[in-house]
């Protein structure tokens, strides 16, 4: 019943986004350093100007760590202003990652570039804490839960990324591997069950949908509106004019899978228990309750998005504050390129979000009437 539109949906974005396939290669930045790690052994400050106290020169004695220029010391010399927040800059005894450059003629003289503070330690601590905690309530599931997130992960960056930066367009990849990655961790999260099966059905209509508008939103809307600051960095940096449009579109349809993935099995689930509950329930019946049952969980996940976006984003929502006064209309703040693109991928993760809880119960209350069809007799 919901195959053909599908295949139609799938056949429509394969369209939309052919156009842009034959992408132009041209010369890149290229920028060639070495990158390795080394120690703040040292920090010299002092003012730069008699003039003005605030213009300072900060001399950061480096020791590299790794790398052909291992064991030697390098020092890097910051010139400004001493306004920077207490605790953000470099401090005696920090590792971090630099990049060392050859510039000049025949005499090379090496330039120091140096980057974030090394904070390995600390991810593989936390990472350690998810691990345990995913693995002690979930246990094998659970394990098997990041082995699918992995999976997902080492598709985003060995197919995604390398076809996008080769002018292929990145839209049907997303999607491609959105459903994969529903056909994946599904299973592993509810095994191998009728509702299992409804919620993989119900994601899938649910990425396609959210695929088709973003393909929509794209559509009716300005480029400028929907492609980022860091979208335009990969654009001048890369061998090959990227797809800006898909890559954002692609970005959208990614950012709603996780949303749409969680609604679909508590549907599944939800629709599962009815019927265990109430075998002889009727489908008006059980459509009733699962749908209500859909509607609190909206409300609450929409609350935790909402959330979740303004804790991310309150910088920028400091900034829009601070940019804006009380006599700049209202639209000029949803138009500002930044709050576009997330009110964007926001629309169309909510709509898809919410379209895929009818079409998942539809889909498991179907399967169990075909069951309960079959065999008559429920005990």
């Amino acid at each position: 019943m919901m195959i053909r539109p599908l295949l139609a949906l799938l056949a429509t974005l394969a369209f939309t986004t052919a156009a842009t396939a034959s992408a132009k290669e041209r010369d890149p930045y290229i920028d060639q350093r070495e990158i390795a790690r080394a120690k703040v052994e040292r920090i010299e400050k002092r003012s730069a100007s008699a003039e003005r106290a605030s213009l300072v020169e900060l001399r950061i004695h480096l020791r590299v760590l790794e790398g052909s220029k291992k064991g030697k010391t390098h020092v890097a010399v910051y010139r400004g202003e001493d306004d920077m927040p207490k605790d953000m800059f470099y401090r005696e005894g920090d590792t971090v990652y630099i990049g060392i450059s050859k510039f000049g003629g025949g005499e090379d003289v090496e330039q120091i570039s140096i980057y974030d503070v090394d904070n390995t330690a600390g991810l593989i601590v936390l990472g350690a804490l998810m691990f345990a905690a995913i693995v002690f309530v979930g246990r094998l599931r659970g394990a098997l839960s990041i082995l699918s997130l992995v999976a997902t992960i080492v598709l985003l960056f060995y197919v995604l990324i390398p076809l996008t930066l080769k002018g292929t367009p990145p839209l049907p990849i997303a999607v491609g591997i959105s459903l994969f990655a529903i056909a994946i961790s599904v299973p592993i999260i509810l095994g191998f069950q009728k509702k299992t099966l409804a919620a993989m059905l119900g994601a899938s209509a649910g990425v396609l949908l959210a695929a088709g508008l973003a393909v929509f939103s794209g559509w009716i809307m300005h480029l400028s509106g929907i492609v980022t600051n860091e979208m335009m960095t990969v654009y001048y940096a890369s061998f090959v004019n990227v797809d800006l449009r898909g890559l954002a579109l692609a970005g959208i349809v990614i950012a709603a899978l996780g949303a749409i993935m969680d609604v679909c099995i508590s549907i599944a689930s939800a629709t599962e228990e009815i019927f265990k509950v109430s075998p002889d329930i009727s489908v008006r019946d059980a459509f009733r309750s699962v749908f209500t049952v859909g509607t609190d969980m909206l409300g609450a996940t929409v609350n935790t998005l909402l959330f979740a976006y303004v804790g991310s984003s309150l910088p920028m929502v400091l900034l829009i504050a601070m940019r804006f006064d009380a006599a700049t209309p209202i639209m000029l703040v949803f138009n500002y390129n930044p709050v576009l693109s997330e009110l964007v991928k926001s629309a169309v993760g909510c709509i898809g979000m919410f379209l895929s809880v009818p079409a998942t119960a539809i889909i498991c209350i179907e399967l169990h009437k075909r069951g309960r069809a079959r065999s008559p007799v429920s005990k």
